[in-house]
């Protein structure tokens, strides 16, 4: 019986930090994923006013290129912990932690032209577009690096 209970305790233990890995991975996972989610929450509207799709409101713009802001400054911690090679469903390529520097730089330009978004949006909806022209191609430089293609 002894034997069986101390099988049984060590197999407990040694699987404990593979289970906590596990879950502090899926957890980053979907906390980036929240991330991300939150930004095209924000970038939705605006991108329908500079489609004309919807009435252009500059507070609209200047607020939502605000959050946006913020949120680019927080990407990097969702991606502190490495998922690489890791059995969870994301669109993030493994190349990021290779390249850690270069992403981050990524975001924080992200965050720039969110900025720039904010300070053009309470002006005129042709400023807007042009500032929004550069939030878009943000998004889209980190996306071709380090996102999975649809």
């Amino acid at each position: 019986m002894k034997k069986v209970f101390s099988t049984l305790l060590l197999s407990t233990l040694l699987a404990a930090p593979t289970f906590a890995a596990d879950e502090r991975t899926t957890m980053a996972v979907e906390s980036r994923q929240g991330i991300f989610e939150v930004i095209r929450m924000y970038f939705g509207p605006v991108f329908g006013m500079v489609r004309g799709q919807i009435p252009f409101d500059g507070a609209v713009v200047t607020h939502n290129a605000n959050k946006i802001g913020e949120l680019a400054a927080m990407i990097p911690d969702g991606f502190r912990h490495n998922t690489a090679g890791a059995d969870v469903e994301t669109e993030a390529l493994d190349n990021i932690w290779d390249n850690l520097d270069d992403f981050n730089g990524k975001a924080a330009t992200l965050a720039e032209r969110a900025s720039a978004l904010a300070a053009a949006g309470g002006q005129d909806l042709d400023a807007t577009r042009q500032a929004f022209q550069g939030l878009g191609g943000a998004c889209k430089a980190c996306h071709d690096d380090y996102r999975q293609q649809e």
